[in-house]
Parts: structure tokens; sequence; C-alpha cells
């Protein structure tokens, strides 16, 4: 593990009684690296994106954070987790779900918060409650609690689901943004170009297993897209 490596799984598994939801996956990540996992519905990305943020302990493996065993380390706390929900409180304004979040995390800074919400569009919304906004505003504000967090590493699974394409973009420059300040990303998404465009490294997942762990450079985004749909049936074929 060297000195740049963030974390490192070793043959991690996982199991849910009788059924293999991950086996034999093997990963480093680096400071400031981005990897976006692809695979069908059940292939497991959610497993290891749990695994990975310390909200569950694989069955077997190493995992390391920090160059220590992951249940010894502050990996929950350096990690900003967003699942498929936002997590965010309906009832509460805009700027009192920042401040909540900040107060979770044992911090206090509302000229950060301020700074954010006016950045991310948010600060003549402030006042409104979240379940005023619409559902891409919602995954925006989900993901700009990172921007007052600062977390060594996000864990984004699904970040782009139930969103248009305007919404799209802006939330992947959101997280773009992110990874220009230095965080180290664990992204899953069924959006080929967009998870593709975030990633320096890409896996490939189905079944609990890892098809390939590659440099982006080094798979091209058709060749991901053929992996979900088959490979394109010849000109002029008829069935």
């Amino acid at each position: 593990m060297t000195i740049d490596t963030l974390l490192e799984l070793k043959d991690i598994g996982k199991q849910y009684q009788r059924r293999a939801a991950l086996q034999g996956v093997n990963l480093s990540l680096r400071r400031g690296e981005s990897i976006t996992l692809f695979g069908p519905n059940g292939a497991g990305k959610t497993t290891l994106m749990k695994i990975i943020s310390g909200l569950m302990a694989p069955t077997r493996g190493k995992f390391l954070y920090c160059g220590k065993p992951a249940s010894e380390s502050p990996l929950r706390r350096e990690t900003f987790y967003l699942g498929h929900k936002n997590a965010l409180y309906g009832g509460l304004t805009v700027l009192e779900n920042m401040d909540f979040a900040e107060r979770l995390h044992g911090r206090r800074d509302r000229g950060s918060v301020e700074a954010v919400l006016r950045e991310h569009g948010f600060w003549e919304r402030r006042n409104d409650t979240v379940r005023e906004l619409s559902q891409g505003m919602k995954r925006r504000l989900a993901i700009a609690r990172a921007f007052v967090l600062t977390p060594p590493l996000l864990v984004l699974d699904e970040p782009f689901v139930g969103l248009d394409i305007k919404w799209r973009r802006s939330v992947l420059e959101s997280i773009n943004k992110l990874k220009r300040a230095g965080a180290a990303l664990v992204l899953s998404t069924h959006l080929v170009d967009e998870g593709y465009e975030l990633a320096d490294r890409i896996m490939f997942l189905d079944k609990g297993k890892v098809r390939f762990f590659k440099k982006r450079e080094d798979v091209g985004a058709d060749e991901i897209k053929e992996m979900f749909e088959g490979p394109p049936a010849p000109v002029g074929l008829v069935c």
C-alpha cells in the first residue's frame, strides 16, 4: 500500500445466506482518483459501495483505509455516501438541511454553508422546504452537502437516477468540482457516458465478480455499452 493509496480491498467477498453477492473483489483507490462501477442490476455494485463506505462489513477479505483495518480507521467519519435516496428532510428548509449535515459531522460554519448555497444556486431558495424542490434540485442539494463537509472520499450510488438531461449535466458538474477539489470518488451508474466522463479507472461487475478493472483509456465507452446491451446485430440481418 503506497503513501497515496487511500483504500485497498483484497479478495473481498460478501455472502447473503446462500447467495454470494461479491466474490474475490480486489480494488485500490488513490487520493484524488475516481473509479466508476458499471454492471447490470444485481451485479453487486451497491453491496461493494456500502462496504467501501463502512456501512457494511465483508464476509471475507481484507479492507484497509489509510493503511489501517477499515474497522479501526476514521473511514465512516471521512466518507460522504449518497445512495439512491437523497437523505434530505422534506419538512426542513434548504438552509436547515445544510446546517443539520454540518452539526452531524461536528462542524459549524455558516459562512461556508452560505458560500456553497450561493455557488450552487440555492441561496434564493434557502428558506424553502426541501419538499418544494424539484427532483433535480433535491439531488443537487444532496450532493452540495459534500462541499460543506469536504470529505476525502465520496461514494455515490446512482447519483443521476431519475434526472433529465439538464439536471444530469448539472449534477455531473457538481461532482467534477468535488473531484477538482481533491476528493477521491467511487461512483456507480447505468449511464455509460456520464460514468465514463468522471472515471480515471473503470470496473465492470457481473454476478458479484469483476469482469475487468481498467484505466479509462484502455476501454472505450462503446465497449461498455455492448456489455450492457450485447453486440449489435450484423447489418442486413432479418430477424
